[in-house]
């Protein structure tokens, strides 16, 4: 009996991915799904791209799926990326070549035959142009191996095709921006409802989240800067209140919640006796830097302008008291000091 031919996908929940998966599998290949998780895309719960998003597209399409976490080695890539960012803080070819070599070695696990992605030549201007692709191919140190199956027509053919165990007449040639030829394909397979049509789901594409993230790596460089405190960049309001002080505040009652599990390990201030926001402090605060944050806090509270209010600041397992002058609503100062909107 001839051995069926075994591939290692990349399932992100974009419908590139899907496609790739199903197109393969009309030739009976046996796919096992892969999902990276680098702690920097979102993964919203009850949405297509979330875990359980992810393993419902799994499950539709048939197919077992691992899901890696390479959290900690992505480090590295944001802060070091050999082929540099995008247009905010995305690595985009340093990241795609990460996770085809987190796919490489899952594919020797499984004694698989390749690596599928859904890549699509020309779609990405920061890692999908031809070179681009080229260069993730020759480094990913699986050459002959990567199918890419939506442009393969417009790719060298791998060793499956070249062995004849995959049909290159029955892949595709799409390439450039439009998403058009990917709609239709979805209608002719019947996945269109799987997954999104397009991708675009990483934080490190933001801008507000980027600027951010700079901000605090220009104040804390990349040898000490708070990895386990990342997901706050994409909480509250965000301040700069000096070079060495950051300010983070709330927004409502659902991002309290979000800031609680933070308070512990950092400076907090918090309106006593008035309805209003709370906020976390990174950095060091001095006296100015205090009495700063805590007018800032004064603006989002429910108190008039003008009104003293106090507000608590509490620092490993000490407190004082800051009495300020509520700001008005229309005070420059917060826009002032705003980080990324």
């Amino acid at each position: 009996m001839k051995k069926k031919v075994k591939a290692i996908a990349l399932l992100s929940g974009g419908l590139d991915s899907v496609l790739a998966i199903a197109l393969l599998q009309a030739q009976g290949v046996q796919i096992i799904g892969l999902a990276i998780e680098t702690g920097f895309c979102s993964l919203p719960k009850n949405t297509k791209t979330s875990p359980e998003g992810i393993e419902d597209i799994a499950k539709a399409l048939n197919i077992p799926l691992r899901i890696e976490n390479i959290h900690e080695d992505y480090w590295d890539t944001i802060l070091n990326p050999k082929y540099g960012y995008g247009k905010h803080m995305n690595p985009c070819m340093d990241c795609h070549l990460h996770m085809v070599r987190v796919a490489a070695e899952v594919m020797k696990e499984e004694n698989a035959d390749l690596v599928v992605s859904g890549e699509v030549l020309g779609q990405r201007p920061k890692s999908q142009l031809a070179h681009q692709m080229k260069i993730i191919l020759q480094e990913s140190g699986i050459e002959g191996r990567l199918l890419r199956p939506l442009s393969a027509l417009c790719l060298e053919a791998t060793i499956p095709e070249l062995e004849g165990k995959i049909d290159r007449s029955a892949l595709k040639g799409f390439r450039g921006r439009s998403r058009r030829p990917q709609l239709q394909l979805a209608k002719d397979l019947g996945v269109e409802h799987l997954a999104f049509a397009g991708g675009g789901n990483c934080y490190l594409t933001d801008a507000v989240f980027s600027a951010r993230f700079r901000d605090l790596l220009k104040q804390f460089g990349k040898e000490n800067f708070p990895r386990e405190d990342v997901r706050l960049l994409r909480i509250g309001r965000h301040f700069r209140i000096s070079p060495l002080a950051y300010l983070i505040v709330s927004r409502n009652e659902e991002e309290e919640g979000l800031l609680q599990p933070y308070r512990q390990r950092h400076l907090t201030f918090d309106l006593e006796n008035i309805i209003g926001a709370t906020a976390i402090g990174l950095g060091s605060f001095g006296e100015e830097e205090r009495r700063t944050a805590a007018k800032i806090l004064s603006r989002y509270s429910k108190a008039k302008a003008g009104e003293e209010v106090k507000v608590i600041m509490r620092e490993e397992g000490e407190s004082i008291k800051i009495p300020v002058k509520a700001l008005p609503k229309d005070d420059v100062l917060p826009e002032k000091l705003r980080v990324g909107g």
